[in-house]
Parts: structure tokens; C-alpha cells; sequence
């Protein structure tokens, strides 16, 4: 059974006195590239002339040498160990030996090395019973390592015996491993998982491995010791970019140098296309429609517009970025009917985004001015604007005026002279209550004028008449961040602006509210929008004293969501600690930070 120890001290050229230390069993290996092997390295055992016997018992070499009027020079007995593994080399060989007979004889005790003479003392070195035996260490650099004893002079000899005990060789490993990609995703990767194998192998199997490691864009994704063969698991990518990635497997040896890095390509898309569809009204029932379509990361591979709704006829289609066409309504529409387009577009990755344009009516029949009126968010006062530069007939407005809007969510107030300018935090998609009040000059309400609430990209999100008082109201969802208006419709439109600034949506599960050390606290929630979820950091923080500590980071996945956990120590005291979750706002982050989520823990 092959075993592994530090040698005891410096390797030397000469005998080293190790006493009765080696005849213990070898400690476990602190030297991860050394190993020890006994008696099963021993490959070869020889009394060349006859002139001696030996008794072999385990690993105790009885050698006896009778009489004899002339004995012959040369070797008596010998024994050969040869490391049993390619890739390495005997770094030492020990034994001991101890002698029956009073007086030495002219006998050599030898090592060899690779079959070249290494050491040799005279049979005196060798103490005699009822001494212990003494035991011997030898430095070398070889495959094969011999002990013999070597008669050097042809002269009569008595009676003399010997025996040599536990013969052992310890080899250096000097061969690094070796690894190899197996399979890795060839094609785009769209999620935050991917599954790889990989191939690693040693001249001691797993006994002659370290750590090893899989790393892409400076982030290390897997770290373990799982030894030789073959191996697979599931990597996590969440915190890889997109693009095009080396993705890099390392393995180190334990004592010797590591297998050469190898590397493989992945591509990770995780974002659809951006696409975009402008319409543009013609005379004669045309509308002129202009797609445009980017992939920075895979590219685009098509998109095609149908009219009416995504399952409709299909009105162009390319694999180019851009394009325009000039539509005739009259194949998709009845006179006076209002219908949309249908961007579809799809990248190299498979991943799609759907666009819907701006709403386009065929003009009805004898209607003046342009025959076809493309109508939607497509101007910063959208509906109202377009409708006051129709010429429809409108009330005057020219000495209507208005204090500005109010909300209860503002945080403050800008001052335009009489006009004040709310900025208003909200958070994503939740309620917020907007009032104001249009007025004459007199200070008497505007009673009865259509007022629209319009949001950044000039879309309609609410419509309502001022009461008798000239007051108005709207209660929104807002899901942009922005300049919100509302806007009284007449001659000229009068304006009561309103900056909103919105929060993200944060929701959060706690696992528990009291647990017990060593345990793991637990914290998971979505963030909405997904598109600003994606990818955002969230912090798990712990007051001390008047200042918040970081405890735990996570990322969110594709969908938004994100998992926090911290594992308490074992060994600690009852105590309550005071928590928070925060999405902080970070560099290019259109939304406001947010405490999520405040809690206390029990640790007992």
C-alpha cells in the first residue's frame, strides 16, 4: 500500500542515524509530492555466486554466510526497488541492519543508484546484537535503488550473518497533471447557467492533484478538489458579462507544478435586441414606416413587422439593422380605422423583443387636411399638442394660468415665478394622487376644461375636466421617471409641470426572524422593472452604533430576483441585530435608492 511522509531532515550524501523512528508507520503527507513505498517497490532479490542464503519475511531480509575456506569477491546479496510510477524519481532510500557475528569481515555494505555505486561503508558500520539495528538514509536522484553486500577480498570467511530491515524508497513526483476541456456551450448562452465538462489526470491519480479552478472575466465560477477523471457541473454566470469570454481551467498539482491552463470560448447574451419602429404619415393612404434594430452582443439576425397585431400580415422583413418602407393603409385598413404595427425582432442568441408602434388611422373619406394622421406618443405634449395644431376650434387660454401641480409623495418645490414645480418620488407602478387647479386672471376657477396628464414620451395617462373651482385630479401608476404635465386643452395649451422620480419596486422574503448560531439567514425578493432588476446589486446591511455596515451583496438575475444569505458563527452569544435590505443607486441607474426592507434577528 503506497504511503506518504515528510522526510524527517535534510537529505545527505552520507549514512544518516535515524534510530528506530523509521520503523513507524509514515505520518500523513505534509509534502503533497512526496511518497513513501516499502516492500512493494522491491522488484529483484539475488545471491549471484551460491555463496549465501537468505530467509525473506515480510520486510526482514535474513542473509547468511556460512564458511568457507576462499570467498570469492563480489557481490553476495542484493536487492533492487524501483519506483513504481513514471513521472517520478527516488528522492532518498533507507533501511537498517544489524549483525550476528562478533567480528567484521571484510564485506561492504553498498547502495546503488541506477546501478552505479552511491554509498558504500565497511561491515564494521553495522552494529552487532543485541544493539539495535542502525538505520541508514541515502540522497539520490534514480529509478532503481540497490542494497547489496559486496565481498572485497578473495580470503576465507567465518560464519556471518545479518539482517536488514524495512526497506523503503521515498519518490518525488516530478510530472504536473493534466487537463482538458470535455464539452463547454458552443452556441450563445442566454441564462445564468451553463454546464461544462472537463477531463483531469496525474501520474498518482488523485493523490498528485490540487485545487482546481474554472474562471471567466477575472471572476472565479468553480474552486474545488474533486481529484482525477472526469467531471461536470453546473456554473453560475450571473456575475459574467456579456460578450464573448475565455473561460479558463486550471489545475493545480499537490507539490508539482500545475497542468498547462487550458481554455475555451463562451459567448453570453442575455439582453434582446433594441429595436424601434417610427411612422411617418403620407398623402394618398401611405404611411412611411422605419425599423431599426441593434445587437451589440450577438447581433441581429431578423426582424419582420406585421401589421395590425403580432399574428398579422407580414409587411416587411430583413436581417439588415435598418430599413424604411412606404405602406399603403389601404391594404390594411378601412377608411377612418386606426391600427398599429408589430416589430418582432430576433438576435443571434434567440433571444426576440416585440415593438408596437405608434397608432396610424387611414383618413376617412372627404376629411381635409392630410389623408393619413399618425397619432400617439410621438411629441413631448402628444394628443393635446397635435389637437391645438390641427386648427380644431378651441377655447382661448390666452389668460389662463395655473400655480403648478401638488402631490403629497414631493419632496420639494422649484419656483418658476408664480409657477411652483413639484419633484415628486414615487415608486414604480404605485399610486400617486396629482391635483392642481387652472385659473383666470381674477382668481376665479377654469370650470369645465379637458385636462390631460401626459407622461415623458408624450403618451395620454389620464383625461378629467376641472370642477366648478377649476380643480383637478389624477391618481396614476406612474412607470417612468420623468417630466409628467398637465396640460389644459385650449388656445394656447397652458402647462403644470411635475418632475417624478421613481424608486424600484422592491419586494423581500425573510426566511426567518429568530435563529440559532452557525444557522444561515435567508432574504429573497424580486425588483421590478426586470429590465432595471437585472443584474442590480443589493446590499444586506447591520447598524452599529449610528453607522450601516455592509454583511451581505447579491445580484440579481435576469428576472430581477436576488437571494441574500449570512451564516451566523457558531459560539456566540444571545443578541438582536438590527438589519436592512438597500438597492443602492449605482452609475447609469435612472431610478432612486431604496430601503427595502428594515428588520430585527434573534440570534440565540
Amino acid at each position: 500500500m503506497r504511503r506518504r511522509r515528510r522526510l524527517g531532515r535534510a537529505l545527505g550524501l552520507g549514512a544518516l542515524a535515524l534510530g528506530g523512528a523509521l520503523a513507524s508507520s509514515p505520518a500523513l503527507a505534509t509534502d503533497g509530492s512526496l511518497y513513501t513505498y516499502g516492500i512493494e517497490a522491491l522488484v529483484a532479490q539475488a545471491v549471484p555466486d551460491g555463496q549465501c542464503s537468505v530467509a525473506q519475511t515480510g520486510a526482514s531480509f535474513g542473509v547468511t554466510c556460512p564458511p568457507i575456506g576462499t570467498s570469492l569477491t563480489g557481490t553476495k546479496w542484493q536487492i533492487d526497488l524501483r519506483t513504481p510510477v513514471t513521472g517520478s524519481a527516488i528522492e532518498a532510500f533507507s533501511w537498517r541492519a544489524v549483525r550476528f557475528h562478533q567480528t567484521a569481515t571484510s564485506i561492504a555494505q553498498q547502495v546503488l543508484a541506477d546501478g552505479a555505486l552511491a554509498w558504500q561503508v565497511a561491515e564494521s558500520d553495522i552494529p552487532r546484537s543485541p544493539s539495535q539495528p542502525k538505520a541508514y538514509q541515502i540522497a539520490m536522484g534514480a529509478q532503481t535503488a540497490s542494497l547489496r553486500l559486496w565481498q572485497t577480498e578473495a580470503r576465507q570467511q567465518p560464519n556471518r550473518v545479518w539482517t536488514f530491515l524495512d526497506p523503503t524508497i521515498f519518490v518525488r513526483d516530478l510530472q504536473a497533471p493534466s487537463a482538458r476541456w470535455v464539452s463547454a456551450p458552443g452556441g450563445w448562452i442566454t441564462g445564468d447557467q451553463a454546464q461544462v465538462q472537463w477531463q483531469v489526470s496525474d501520474n498518482f491519480g488523485a493523490d498528485g492533484m490540487g485545487q482546481q479552478r474554472i474562471s471567466a472575466a477575472g471572476r472565479t465560477l468553480y474552486a474545488g478538489a474533486p481529484g482525477d477523471g472526469a467531471h461536470v457541473t453546473s456554473l453560475g454566470l450571473g456575475a459574467v458579462p456579456e460578450g464573448v469570454q475565455t473561460l479558463r481551467l486550471e489545475a493545480d498539482g499537490d507539490g508539482t507544478a500545475g497542468a498547462p491552463p487550458q481554455e475555451a470560448v463562451l459567448r453570453i447574451d442575455r439582453t434582446p435586441p433594441v429595436a424601434a419602429v417610427t411612422l411617418l404619415g403620407l398623402p394618398n393612404d401611405a404611411v412611411r414606416a422605419t425599423v431599426s434594430v441593434s445587437d451589440a452582443t450577438s447581433g441581429v439576425r431578423d426582424w419582420t413587422l406585421h401589421a395590425g397585431n403580432a399574428d398579422g400580415p407580414t409587411v416587411a422583413s430583413s436581417s439588415t439593422g435598418a430599413a424604411s418602407s412606404d405602406i399603403d393603409l389601404a391594404a390594411y385598413a378601412t377608411p377612418g380605422e386606426t391600427i398599429r404595427f408589430v416589430l418582432e425582432a430576433s438576435d443571434n442568441a434567440g433571444l426576440s423583443r416585440q415593438v408596437t408602434s405608434a397608432p396610424v388611422t387611414r383618413a376617412a373619406p372627404g376629411s381635409s387636411g392630410p389623408s393619413t394622421t399618425v397619432v400617439g406618443g410621438d411629441g413631448p405634449l402628444g394628443d393635446p399638442g397635435r389637437i391645438e395644431a390641427s386648427g380644431a376650434p378651441l377655447p382661448n387660454f390666452s389668460r389662463i394660468e395655473t400655480r403648478g401641480i401638488r402631490a403629497s409623495q414631493a419632496r420639494s418645490y422649484s419656483r418658476n415665478g408664480r409657477l411652483l414645480i413639484p419633484t415628486i418620488a414615487s415608486t414604480y407602478s404605485r399610486p400617486v394622487t396629482i391635483s392642481g387647479r387652472f385659473l383666470h386672471p381674477n382668481g376665479r376657477g377654469l370650470r369645465g376644461a379637458t385636462v390631460y396628464l401626459v407622461d415623458p414620451k408624450g403618451f395620454t395617462r389620464a383625461r378629467t375636466l376641472t370642477n366648478q373651482r377649476g380643480r383637478f385630479t389624477f391618481r396614476v401608476r406612474p412607470r417612468q421617471s420623468g417630466t409628467w404635465r398637465a396640460i389644459a386643452l385650449g388656445r394656447p395649451l397652458v402647462l403644470a409641470p411635475g418632475v417624478i422620480q421613481l424608486r424600484p419596486l422592491v419586494t423581500t422574503q425573510v426566511s426567518a426572524r429568530s435563529i440559532r448560531p452557525g444557522e444561515t439567514l435567508r432574504i429573497s425578493g424580486t425588483i421590478a422593472p426586470r429590465g432595471a432588476g437585472r443584474g442590480k446589486l443589493v446590499k444586506l446591511e447591520w447598524r452599529q452604533g449610528g453607522t450601516w455596515r455592509p454583511l451581505a451583496l447579491a445580484t440579481a438575475d435576469r428576472r430581477g430576483r436576488y437571494v441574500l444569505a449570512y451564516r451566523f458563527s457558531l459560539g456566540v452569544g444571545s443578541f438582536t441585530i438590527p438589519l436592512r435590505v438597500v438597492v443602492p443607486r449605482e452609475k447609469g441607474w435612472p431610478f432612486l435608492p431604496v430601503v427595502a426592507k428594515r428588520l430585527e434577528v434573534h440570534v440565540d
